[in-house]
């Protein structure tokens, strides 16, 4: 999954791509105006993965880290909340562009998507073309009565492995080089000769051929490469989404 490029640039930095470089922390402890208005809504485009949208969110000081795909509400006010694990909670649910780490001091923002096919972190693999509901507070899961996750449907099960060949490490360097990154995004877990055991994507360049990963290869050289959407504690199922919802009463 390359950087999602935004179809409305001239708003500026930050932009919506897979780096940290899409979440801005506050420069002040209060009184920080945003680079970006709070509550701004963006269409995106990806080169594999397709269009998209996303919404700008303030994080607050002292929230819990934020992985890749976390599932979150939001206050009228535009202020990110984790996704409590709640029936009926009738509420709009949007999804991490980006891990967040944790800040004690400064508030952050962050893009959270709220259309198009996107990672969305779980706490278990579930099939591909079924309803998926929230399992754990930010996380989703296996669908369960009054906890579904309406406008939302399992495109990729967290099952998935997606191999590059051709790839390039060098060694004492996060940088990998690859054809391409159809099929991965932020968090997967990457195994093959090289890669240190348990590294993930933690950033993906402009060009799709760059990639950060969160440890330095262990040799330099030239190999196939596996991404897996799972290390058999985190998961993400990839999710095709419109405006998602959790579900509210039924009578």
């Amino acid at each position: 999954m390359t950087a999602a490029a935004t179809l409305t640039p001239t708003l500026g930095h930050p932009g919506v791509t897979n780096s940290q470089l899409g979440v801005e922390v506050a420069q002040s402890a209060s009184g920080y105006v945003p680079l970006i208005a709070t509550g701004t809504i963006m269409t995106t485009i990806d080169p594999f993965r397709g269009g998209g949208e996303v919404i700008r969110l303030r994080v607050p000081a002292g929230t819990t880290a934020i992985p890749t795909g976390g599932a979150a509400i939001w206050t009228p006010n535009f202020d990110y909340a984790i996704l409590p694990n709640t029936t009926l909670l009738g509420q709009s649910v949007a999804f991490a562009v980006n891990a967040v780490p944790l800040n004690a001091g400064f508030d952050q923002y962050a893009w959270f998507y709220i259309g198009g096919v996107v990672p969305c972190y779980s706490n278990a693999s579930v099939a591909a073309n079924t309803a998926i509901g929230i399992a754990a507070a930010g996380q989703l899961g296996a669908n369960a009565a009054s906890k579904q996750i309406l406008n939302a449907r399992v495109s990729a099960a967290a099952t998935t492995t997606v191999v590059k060949a051709n790839c390039s490490t060098v060694s004492g360097s996060p940088t990998l080089r690859v054809p391409n990154t159809d099929g991965w995004f932020i968090g997967v877990y990457l195994s093959g000769t090289g890669i240190a055991a348990g590294a993930t994507v933690t950033a993906i360049d402009s060009s799709g051929t760059l990639v950060t990963m969160s440890a330095n290869a262990t040799a330099t050289g030239g190999a196939s490469v596996t991404a897996t959407y799972n290390n058999s504690t985190n998961f993400w199922n990839v999710c095709q989404i419109n405006r998602p919802m959790a579900q509210g009463p039924i009578t």
